[in-house]
C-alpha cells in the first residue's frame, strides 16, 4: 500500500508541476513580445520541463515546406535556414501523417534525415506532435534527447497541449489576408465533385465553426460543470428538432444518432481526462476531436471517414454553448444563399433558414456523409472537393454552382449567368425524366431484373432508406460498431447490434461481413502494429484468424442473432483457399457448439467471400466450390490490381476502373460464378456511380450493392439500359489498348438514352 500511495503522490506532484508550467505558457502568450521571441521561450520551457536536450518548432510555409522557425538546443544559425518538405525526415513525416511520432534511436530509423547546419549529431531519441488548428496544419513541435529514451504517454499529451497553445497563437501568421486572396479570384471557374445534382446562383455565405481563446484553466470542477451543462443544452436542442412537425424520417434517424454520440461514455471520459490535465472544456473537446480526426482521417474507407464530420459537427455545437454564443445563423443570410464550408454536419445545416439556401459548396464531403443525405431530402444541390474554398471566397461573392457537370464559378461573367438561366429550364426537364422510375422495379429495358442492395454500417443507414425500394443489405460492415466503441464489444453487445439490423430490414437479406480491421481501420483499444505498408499487412481476416477468439465471438453472436432465419456471412480479404477453409471451419465449429447447447439455429447459413485480392483470380474454380456467393470489393481489388494506393491523391487519376484490363478481370470472376450457378455481386464504389454501374450491367452483373444515396440514380440507369445492346458494344472493346473506356461508354450511353 505504501508503494501505491507513493506512486499516486508522485503522479499528483507531476501533474501539478505540468499545470504550473502550462500556467507559465499562458502568461507568456499574453506578453507583448514578437512571435519569434515567444516561440524561443516556449521551446526553452518545453525542453526544460520535459528534461530534453533540444526542442524545435517547424512552421508550415507555402508550397508544402516546413521552415525551422525556433529552437532550443540546436544551432541558432539554422533558424530560417533549414527546410523540410512534407514527408521528409521525422518532422516531415509528422506533418504528412498529422499524428504524433516518437523514435528511440533516430539514427536507425529509415525516415531520419540529418541536416548538418542544425548540429544535432549527438541527439538520439525524438518525439513530435503536429500543430493543427481546425484541420489547418500550422507546423510541427518536436523534442530530442541525447540518450535513447521512450517518451511516456503523459509527455506526449503535454506536447499536444503545447501544440494547442501554439495553434491559437500562430494561426494568423498562416492565414494571411483572406480578403486579398478572395478578391484576387474574380471570374474564376473551379472544378468540383457533384454530390447532389442541380444548378444554383446566389451570394456566398462562408460557414465557420466556433473558435475559442481560452486553453488553460485552474478550476477543473467549474470546467466539468460547464461541459455537462453544454452537452445537456445540445441534447435539448436536438430533442426539440425531433419534435418538429415537418421533420423527415431521414433527419429524425440522424438526430437520434447524434443523441447517441452525446451520451457516449468513452468520449466524455476522454474529455474529462483532458480537463483534469488542466485544459478548459473547449480546449479539451478540441484535443479529443483532434485525436479522433487524426485516427479517422487516415482511413481510406469513405463511409468511415464521413463519420468524422458528425463528430466535428457535435463538437462545434457543444463549443458554441460553452461560449454562450448563438447557434442560429439564418438572420445573416441573403434570399438566395450559397453556403460555403470546409465540411458541414447535418445539424449545422438545419440551423440555417433552409428556404434561403440554394446550394452548398464544400471542401470535403461525399455522398455517404449525413449532411449530404439531409441535403438530398431537401433538394439542395451540393458540390465538394474544392481545396481552400473557405479562404478563396468572401461573404456576398456571387457564385454559380453547376452540380451537373462539376463546376463552381466565382463572381461569374454576364455570359455565364445568361447561360445558367437557359440551362435551368433544360435541367428541370431532365430531372422530370427520373420521376417515372421512383416506384418502378429495377428492371432493364429488355426485361432483366437487377437486384439492388445497400452497403451499411449503422442502424441509421438502414432507416434512411425506408422511402427507397431495395432488395437487401449486400454489405453490412460489422467493424463500424467496433470502431465507435471504447472497448472490444462483448458477445451480448454484438448480439444486440446484429439483432437490431435484422429487425430493421424485416424479411430482406443481410450479408454480414466479418470484422475488417487493420490497415486504415484502427481500433483505439486494439494492438496496432506499425507497418511500412499496412494496406498489404496484418489486416482483416489475417488478424481474426491470428486472434481467433475475436472471430469466434463474432460468429457466435451472428448465429444467435440470426436464430430462426437465413444467415449470410461473408469473409473479407481472403487471399488463399486455405484461409477461407480455416474461417469456414471456425463457423462450423460454432454452429455445432450452438446445436449441442440446444440453441435455436438459423434456418440456413450461406457462406460467401469478398474478392479483393488479385490472387483469387487464379483460384476461381477452387473458390467457387467453397462458397455460396461472391462479392467483389472493387475498391481494394483495383488498388492491388493497379498497384495504386487509393489513399494517395497524387496517383488517384493515374488508372481507371473502366480500363479494358480491369473490366476483363471482373468478367472473369462473373463467368466463374455463373458456371457454378452462384450469385456474384459488386459492392465497391463502382456500383454507386452511374457510368461505372452501366459498365457492370453491360458485363452481365445482376447484383449491385451501393451507398444508400446512390439508389435513385442507379435505378434510373437500370431502367434506361438495354443489356443486350450494351453487352454487344462492350464486348467489342474489351480488347482495346486504351487506358480507359470511359469516354466510349459515356458516348454510347448518351446516344442510347441511358440516364447516367
Amino acid at each position: 500500500m505504501g508503494v501505491i500511495k507513493h506512486s499516486l503522490k508522485r503522479k499528483k506532484e507531476k501533474n501539478q508541476k505540468s499545470q504550473d508550467v502550462l500556467g507559465e505558457f499562458k502568461k507568456l502568450v499574453k506578453q507583448n513580445l514578437s512571435t519569434e521571441e515567444k516561440l524561443n521561450l516556449i521551446t526553452k520551457l518545453t525542453a526544460q520541463h520535459l528534461k530534453t536536450d533540444a526542442c524545435t518548432f517547424y512552421m508550415m510555409r507555402p508550397g508544402e515546406v516546413l521552415e525551422l522557425y525556433a529552437t532550443y538546443g540546436l544551432d541558432k544559425k539554422s533558424v530560417h535556414e533549414t527546410f523540410l518538405r512534407i514527408g521528409e525526415g521525422l518532422n516531415g513525416e509528422v506533418a504528412l501523417r498529422r499524428k504524433p511520432l516518437q523514435v528511440e534511436n533516430v539514427w536507425s530509423h529509415s525516415g531520419f534525415v540529418y541536416k548538418p547546419e542544425t548540429k544535432e549529431l549527438n541527439l538520439n531519441s525524438f518525439a513530435a506532435v503536429p500543430v493543427i488548428h481546425q484541420d489547418i496544419l500550422i507546423g510541427v513541435l518536436s523534442v530530442q534527447k541525447k540518450e535513447q529514451y521512450r517518451f511516456s504517454e503523459e509527455e506526449i499529451d503535454f506536447l499536444l497541449i503545447i501544440a494547442m497553445i501554439l495553434s491559437g497563437m500562430l494561426l494568423n501568421l498562416l492565414t494571411h489576408n483572406e480578403g486579398k486572396v478572395a478578391s484576387a479570384r474574380r471570374h474564376k471557374k473551379l472544378d468540383a465533385v457533384c454530390l447532389i445534382s442541380g444548378l444554383a446562383i446566389g451570394k456566398a455565405y462562408v460557414h465557420k465553426r466556433m473558435q475559442f481563446d481560452s486553453i488553460l484553466s485552474s478550476d477543473k470542477l467549474a470546467e466539468q460543470k460547464k461541459l455537462i451543462a453544454a452537452i445537456r443544452k445540445v441534447e435539448e436542442e436536438i430533442s426539440q428538432k425531433l419534435l418538429l412537425p415537418d421533420i423527415t424520417h431521414e433527419q429524425a434517424e440522424i438526430f437520434k444518432t447524434y443523441l447517441m454520440f452525446t451520451r457516449d461514455k468513452g468520449w466524455a471520459k476522454k474529455i474529462n481526462n483532458a480537463i483534469e490535465a488542466g485544459l478548459t472544456a473547449e480546449a479539451a473537446i478540441q484535443k479529443v476531436l483532434n485525436e479522433i480526426t487524426e485516427r479517422m482521417s487516415m482511413m481510406s474507407d469513405p463511409y468511415i471517414k464521413e463519420r468524422l464530420h458528425d463528430f466535428q459537427d457535435l463538437a462545434g455545437r457543444i463549443t458554441r454553448h460553452l461560449n454562450k454564443k448563438q447557434v442560429k445563423s439564418s438572420k445573416r443570410l441573403a434570399k438566395n444563399t450559397i453556403l460555403v464550408a470546409k465540411n458541414l454536419g447535418p445539424v449545422e445545416l438545419l440551423d440555417y433558414d433552409l428556404n434561403k439556401i440554394k446550394a452548398i459548396v464544400l471542401e470535403e464531403g461525399s455522398q455517404t456523409m449525413h449532411m449530404t443525405i439531409v441535403a438530398k431530402s431537401l433538394g439542395i444541390p451540393v458540390v465538394s472537393g474544392i481545396k481552400d474554398i473557405t479562404t478563396s471566397i468572401l461573404n456576398d461573392d456571387v457564385l454559380a454552382v453547376d452540380a451537373v457537370n462539376g463546376f463552381l464559378y466565382i463572381n461569374p461573367s454576364d455570359e455565364v449567368l445568361d447561360d445558367f438561366d437557359a440551362r435551368f429550364e433544360t435541367y428541370k426537364q431532365h430531372q422530370a425524366q427520373y420521376l417515372p422510375f421512383k416506384n418502378q422495379p429495377s428492371e432493364t429495358k429488355d426485361g432483366t431484373y437487377i437486384s439492388l442492395n445497400i452497403n451499411a454500417g449503422l442502424a441509421a443507414d438502414i432507416s434512411n432508406t425506408k422511402n427507397f425500394s431495395y432488395d437487401g443489405i449486400g454489405l453490412y460492415r460489422t467493424e463500424l460498431p467496433f470502431m465507435s466503441a471504447t472497448s472490444l464489444p462483448d458477445l451480448k453487445e454484438q448480439i444486440s447490434i446484429y439483432k437490431t439490423v435484422l429487425k430493421e430490414v424485416g424479411n430482406k437479406k443481410v450479408i454480414f461481413r466479418t470484422l475488417d480491421i487493420g490497415s486504415d481501420k484502427i481500433l483505439p483499444y486494439f494492438e496496432n502494429k506499425k507497418e511500412e505498408n499496412p494496406a498489404m499487412g496484418w489486416r482483416s481476416i489475417r488478424i481474426t484468424l491470428d486472434r481467433r477468439i475475436i472471430l469466434k465471438t463474432q460468429l457466435r453472436a451472428l448465429i444467435k442473432a440470426g436464430a430462426g432465419r437465413e444467415l449470410n456471412i461473408m469473409f473479407p480479404m481472403i487471399t488463399t483457399i486455405d484461409e477461407l477453409k480455416e474461417a469456414k471451419n471456425l463457423l462450423h465449429t460454432e454452429l455445432e457448439r450452438e446445436k449441442e447447447k440446444e440453441g435455436l439455429l438459423p434456418s440456413s447459413v450461406q457462406i460467401g467471400t469478398m474478392i479483393e485480392v488479385p490472387s483469387l483470380l487464379f483460384q476461381l474454380d477452387e473458390l467457387t466450390n467453397e462458397v455460396d456467393f461472391v462479392s467483389i470489393g472493387t475498391n481494394d481489388l483495383a488498388q492491388f490490381f493497379f498497384a495504386t494506393d487509393r489513399s494517395n491523391p497524387i496517383i488517384w487519376d493515374k488508372y481507371d476502373s473502366l480500363s479494358p484490363a480491369f473490366l476483363k478481370a471482373l468478367q472473369k470472376i462473373l463467368t466463374a460464378c455463373q458456371k457454378k450457378g452462384i450469385p456474384c455481386s459488386v459492392c465497391g464504389e463502382m456500383a454507386s456511380r452511374p457510368l461505372e454501374a452501366f459498365a457492370l450491367l453491360a458485363l452481365g452483373f445482376t447484383h449491385l450493392s451501393m451507398n444508400p444515396a446512390s439508389l435513385g440514380s442507379i435505378k434510373a440507369v437500370i431502367r434506361t439500359t438495354n443489356i443486350q445492346e450494351a453487352n454487344h458494344f462492350l464486348k467489342n472493346h474489351l480488347n482495346d489498348s486504351d487506358a480507359s473506356l470511359r469516354t466510349l461508354l459515356k458516348s454510347f450511353a448518351t446516344d442510347h438514352g441511358v440516364l447516367i
